[in-house]
């Protein structure tokens, strides 16, 4: 990387901040007992997320896990790809593009105020005792787009010299946390934060300073070396800085704060990180919320997340309960669901992953560019997709107990069933697997089999359909369900089929609207494959005007489903003398007479006012002219109807008349 001597601490720039963002000019966060504090002494609660992969890369969230994981690895491969040049020129094309202010300001308006950012030492170091100022170029900007829209950033070492685990996320070497094992690595991570904590000593959206992300010691340097340790980088610090928090991680990968208390700064706060165990598990929490009463300090989940918005809404519920700061993991990475902003994987970037994987040819050194630049536009905001559901999930008090909609839907028309409502498990959808209770453990699951387009236990796949949504549930379970608000658009009847696929016959599915059954139980054909679709017939069923609430229950297993289709078929009370009942009202029978222009195929058929099927008074060939047909007032099984509204509706191949019949008895 270029390295610069370029420092923008100015008079000018002081300037710029004072009068343009006079909203925010005293915003030194600090810890006053339990709590974060900002400078007025008002109690804050941090509400945010990691940008993990921006300048560190992970394997996992590049998808090059299992051939090339690590950061440095990464970049050395993409150099060995099309060169240094090339390489330089995708990573600061990728850094411009993973944060820019559109992201800053959309997560202002959504509410949340902090954002934890993971570097790599050698953005400020290239040895013991050589500082560069690369790091410095790239945060800049995003401290003045926090700064304008009042987010604290968190600096978090993510990469320690010699890495502080054997793991690639720390750009470990897999053989030691060479941290631990060599001195001079420990001497140079406290040089390179006395450098970060100087030129950042009077930056008031700096939120604090994360020291050492999920440290696992080696043999020979224990817990109470890394207290040592930790009290030599703070008082490093504080000789150039007496602002910012100093954030403490336990060891085992942050959890363990074993001979780390008591607090050894006046303005300090323990973090851990939280991925394991089931939603509704709150035990756990204790060990911590414990040594902050013991010690008067307060507390920060660096890490949590990689899981469902279920989930996720109890952890935060939970956190926030307990005056716990918190920064969900992550914000934006390839192709993931639980993620803040999902990027949509780019064909040319996979063929890159492809051939790293040995499952494609070598791009040509321009494929290749061009693929790493379509990364680059993906990781665009305009471009990502945002996760309402989880955004929901943080911020809706209705989350929990009520669904809200993740669509707009009207009909007549039809809608997409991934579009289901936004909801926790149980309130906008019903399904056996919502969340993963043992993340990293022998027994982890996917709460989305198909992992796309929703991050809530629906299983989701794409689909290969050229007719429809884009996007298919599968692998249902009978007794899964999803709801749907909708608005209806015109009164009347409607016939209602869904698009099916299935390689096996004998699944089973019900609608309902307003809780009543749309016509019957339907069984569902082999279509020939999973992704060979049909539309199936429901049944017909009257709808009012207005809001309505529509439930798809699996009743039995198994088949694919992607669009459900509203087509309306006629109105009640249509004004045309050729076409009536009489008399109406009625008591025992009445006559409806109807008029054929011409001769057709169809069918006569009484439904009552809720759109349930009651008889079928004819169906075949209607000769033309005039016809009358009598209703006795009976039902399918020839018992009585009781007194009500009902509806005659009329369905030939040329035309489809109804109308409003009132029983009395």
């Amino acid at each position: 990387m270029k390295k610069s001597v370029y420092r923008p601490h100015t008079y000018i720039v002081i300037f710029i901040v004072l009068f343009s963002i006079p909203s925010f000019i005293y915003a030194y966060l600090g810890t006053s007992g339990r709590v974060f504090v900002d400078t007025n002494g008002d109690s804050v609660q941090l509400r945010g997320f990691g940008l993990g992969g921006w300048l560190v890369q992970e394997g996992y969230m590049w998808n090059t896990s299992g051939f090339y994981g690590s950061t440095s690895v990464i970049e050395q491969k993409l150099i060995e790809l099309v060169g240094d040049s090339s390489a330089q020129n995708f990573y600061q094309n990728y850094y411009s593009a993973y944060v820019a202010e559109e992201d800053v300001a959309q997560l202002a308006e959504w509410g949340f105020n902090s954002l934890r950012l993971p570097f790599h030492y050698k953005f400020f170091s290239t040895d013991t005792g050589v500082f560069i100022n690369d790091g410095f170029e790239i945060i800049d900007p995003l401290l003045q787009w926090c700064s304008t829209y009042g987010i604290y950033l968190i600096l978090d070492m993510h990469c320690a010299p010699g890495g502080q685990n054997r793991n690639d996320f720390s750009d470990g070497n897999g053989e030691e946390a060479g941290l631990w094992v060599h001195e001079y690595n420990r001497d140079w991570t406290v040089s390179v934060w006395k450098h970060i904590a100087d030129y950042y000593s009077e930056s008031q959206w700096i939120g604090g300073y994360d020291l050492i992300n999920e440290p696992v010691l080696e043999g020979g340097f224990s817990s109470s070396d890394l207290r040592q340790f930790y009290i030599e980088i703070v008082d490093s610090i504080r000789t150039v800085d007496q602002n910012h928090i100093i954030f403490i991680e336990g060891n085992w990968y942050g959890n363990d704060f074993a001979n780390l208390t008591p607090p050894f700064d006046d303005n300090m706060s323990y973090s851990f990180h939280h991925y394991v165990g089931p939603s509704t598990q709150t035990a756990w929490v204790d060990q911590y919320t414990s040594m902050s009463e013991s010690y008067n300090v307060p507390l920060w989940v660096g890490e949590v997340g990689e899981n469902s918005n279920h989930w996720g809404y109890h952890k935060i519920k939970l956190f926030e309960q307990h005056n716990i700061g918190w920064s969900w993991w992550n914000y934006k990475h390839n192709g993931s669901i639980s993620v803040l902003m999902r990027v949509e994987e780019p064909d040319g970037y996979n063929s890159i992953l492809k051939y790293w994987s040995n499952l494609g040819p070598k791009p040509s050194k321009v494929n290749a560019e061009n693929g790493l630049q379509d990364l680059v536009t993906a990781y665009q905001f305009e471009n990502c997709v945002s996760n309402t559901g989880l955004i929901a999930a943080f911020n809706d008090p209705n989350f929990s107990i009520k669904p809200t909609p993740f669509a707009d839907h009207h009909i007549p028309g039809s809608l997409a069933v991934v579009e289901y409502d936004i909801g926790m498990n149980g309130v906008s959808y019903e399904d056996e697997v919502f969340e993963d209770p043992d993340k990293f453990g022998g027994n982890s699951q996917s709460w989305n089999t198909g992992w796309t387009y929703r991050n809530d236990g629906v299983d989701i796949q794409r689909s290969t359909d050229n007719v429809g949504a884009e996007y298919n549930i599968g692998w249902a379970n009978a007794g899964d369900w999803t709801g749907y608000t909708l608005q209806t658009d015109s009164s009347g009847i409607y016939t209602v089929s869904a698009r099916i696929a299935s390689n096996v016959s004998g699944g089973r599915l019900r609608l309902l609207y307003n809780d009543e059954t749309i016509g019957e139980v339907v069984t569902i054909p082999k279509t020939g494959g999973w992704q060979d679709w049909e539309y199936v017939f429901v049944g017909e069923h009257y709808i009012e005007q207005g809001d309505g609430y529509l439930q798809l229950h699996v009743v039995d297993v198994e088949f694919n489903i992607k669009d459900i289709s509203f087509v309306f078929v006629g109105k009640p009370n249509i004004a045309d003398d050729r076409y009536g009942n009489y008399p109406n009202p009625f008591t025992y029978e009445t006559t409806i007479f109807l008029s054929i222009p011409l001769e057709t195929n169809g069918s006569l058929t009484i439904y009552n006012y809720k759109g349930q099927l009651v008889k079928r008074l004819f169906n075949g060939n209607f000769s033309p002219g005039n016809m009358e047909i009598t209703w006795k007032g009976t039902n399918h099984q020839y018992k009585a109807a009781g007194s009500g509204v009902y509806i005659y509706q009329l369905k030939t191949d040329l035309l489809t008349r109804s109308g409003k019949m009132l029983l009395i008895k």
